[in-house]
C-alpha cells in the first residue's frame, strides 16, 4: 500500500462507494421480484463501474459517468456519444446474460418452493381433512393439538408472511386458519 498513487487510491475509494451503492440498490429492490432486482442492480452497476479512457495514450481511466457529465458540459451531446455507446453495449450484454441466467435457474427456484411447501406438511392430491388429527399436529404448525404441545408463535419468514396485519391474537389466527382450510373448529377456548 505504500506504493499506491493518488490515482489508484481515488479508484479504490470510488469502487468501495460503488459497491455500497450496488448493495443499497439490491436492498431497495429485493422484494420487487427477481427480474426487477437484476434489472436495477445491473443498471446501477453499469452506470457506476464502467470505466472510460480520458487519455488513450497513457490509458488513464476515469468512471464513465464522470467523463459523460464533464464531456457534456464541455462539448455537448456529440462528445459523449462514444461513452454512451460503450455503456449501452455493456448494459445490453449484461441484461442478456442475466436473462439467460434467470431462465436457466428458473426451475430450481420453483423446485425449492415446492419442496418447502411439502416440508411444511402439505400434501398434493390429498385434502387436509383426510389427515389424522395427530398427524396434522406433528407436521403442520397451524394444527391445534394441545396447549402443552404448541409454541407461542412461529417467527419463521413463512409464518410472518401469512400473519395478518390486523393484529389478530393467536387463537383468532388459529380459528381463521381452520375456517379457511375447512377444518372443524374445536371448542377448547
Amino acid at each position: 500500500m505504500e506504493n499506491m498513487t493518488d490515482y489508484q487510491y481515488a479508484w479504490m475509494m470510488y469502487l468501495v462507494g460503488a459497491i455500497g451503492c450496488s448493495l443499497a440498490t439490491w436492498l431497495l429492490f429485493r422484494r420487487a421480484g427477481r427480474a426487477w432486482v437484476h434489472f436495477f442492480v445491473i443498471t446501477v452497476m453499469v452506470i457506476l463501474f464502467t470505466p472510460y479512457a480520458i487519455d488513450a495514450e497513457q490509458m488513464i481511466m476515469a468512471p464513465a459517468i464522470y467523463s459523460m457529465v464533464f464531456g457534456y458540459f464541455d462539448g455537448g451531446f456529440i462528445s459523449i456519444k462514444p461513452i454512451l455507446k460503450v455503456m449501452l453495449g455493456i448494459w445490453i450484454c449484461t441484461l442478456i446474460l442475466s436473462l439467460l441466467y434467470q431462465l436457466l435457474t428458473r426451475g430450481r427456484a420453483q423446485a425449492a418452493k415446492e419442496q418447502d411447501y411439502h416440508h411444511q406438511g402439505h400434501r398434493t392430491g390429498q385434502s387436509r381433512t383426510s389427515q389424522s388429527r395427530t398427524e396434522r399436529g406433528r407436521t403442520n404448525q397451524k394444527g391445534y393439538v394441545g396447549q402443552e404441545d404448541q409454541d407461542d408463535y412461529d417467527y419463521s419468514p413463512a409464518e410472518t408472511r401469512r400473519a395478518s396485519s390486523r393484529g389478530l391474537s393467536r387463537e383468532e389466527r388459529i380459528a381463521r386458519d381452520e375456517l379457511l382450510h375447512e377444518e372443524p373448529i374445536r371448542a377448547i377456548r
